[in-house]
């Protein structure tokens, strides 16, 4: 008897559904009902099946992505790249978080180091390139959080490797207050880096409600442009690019409303104010300061 090979069902069909996937280490069940409702929305919007999945972690994304059981995902910075490089999805939208779309990293130092400090805290901005500024640490100690941070340990010490500034090796001290309150009492490390932009650690209330006076006491030396995105939204490169635009276009009109604004954030576990485009090369700056490093980025995943 001669045998036939099925033909697959299209990808939009009850039988092959568009899948959209969000990462929880334990999603709850309003998380799991936002997907499921906005997914529920988007089939109707579209007149095709789309469904939603949980991952407890990114490499079974991943898996389920090689075998293109998923199609839509979001995905915070280390998780995306490594999608991306292996040509799995391509960055659409990204989440405005706290006002912006993408953070830096700061420099801190001890006010009584003499550090010139190259911020102008009017603008919020450098005021000399990160080869001037940075220059003034070389041969100095540094505290880091740890090794499995971007913003508190690879992107300072990949700006420190791209200006060619040696340092020593770094005092891990797990949280960006404790490395704070170290540059504080000074003897530990001579200066530190947090995550900046969005916002400051220096006025978290763990730290300046013991060190009221540390905004004077341990200033930023050096502000790096916003060059980590938030979470962003990536399509498959399976999916027709029409198709793709579609969603797109449908998810950046849901963020601009507040009762789409609230699925959204709730859905991700992730304050969302609203939707943004954001291109792949939006991340080309990152990038180069992991490589700058040999950077296994699965390294980095929790």
């Amino acid at each position: 008897m001669p045998t036939f090979t099925p033909t697959a069902a299209p990808l939009g069909s009850p039988q092959n559904p568009i899948v959209m996937a969000v990462i929880g280490a334990e999603p709850d069940s309003a998380q799991v009902s936002s997907l499921d409702s906005l997914c529920a929305q988007l089939s109707g919007f579209l007149g095709l099946s789309v469904t939603g999945r949980t991952f407890t972690d990114y490499l079974s994304m991943e898996l389920a992505l090689q075998k293109q059981e998923v199609h839509l995902a979001w995905l915070g910075p280390v998780e995306y790249m490594l999608a991306s490089e292996k040509g799995l999805l391509t960055s659409q939208l990204v989440a405005n978080h706290l006002g912006v779309t993408a953070y830096g990293v700061q420099f801190l130092g001890h006010k009584d180091a003499d550090f010139t400090r190259y911020y102008d805290a009017g603008s919020n901005l450098s005021t000399a390139p990160a080869a001037t500024a940075l220059a003034q640490f070389a041969g100095l100690t540094p505290c880091l959080t740890t090794a499995k941070s971007l913003p508190g340990y690879w992107v300072p010490l990949g700006y420190l490797a791209q200006n060619a500034v040696a340092v020593q090796n770094p005092v891990l001290t797990r949280t960006y207050s404790a490395g704070i309150r170290a540059v504080y009492i000074k003897g530990i490390c001579d200066f530190t880096a947090t995550y900046a932009i969005a916002s400051d650690p220096r006025t978290s209330s763990e730290v300046i409600r013991d060190l009221p006076d540390v905004i004077d006491r341990v200033p930023i030396i050096w502000l790096s442009p916003a060059i980590i995105p938030n979470l962003n939204f990536s399509a498959s490169p399976q999916l027709p690019l029409s198709l793709t635009a579609q969603i797109t276009n449908y998810l950046l009109e849901l963020s601009r409303t507040e009762n789409g604004r609230a699925q959204l954030t709730e859905m991700n576990a992730y304050e969302i104010a609203r939707l943004e485009p954001l291109p792949d090369d939006a991340y080309n700056e990152l990038r180069a300061l992991l490589a700058l490093q040999d950077v296994r980025l699965t390294s980095l995943l929790p």
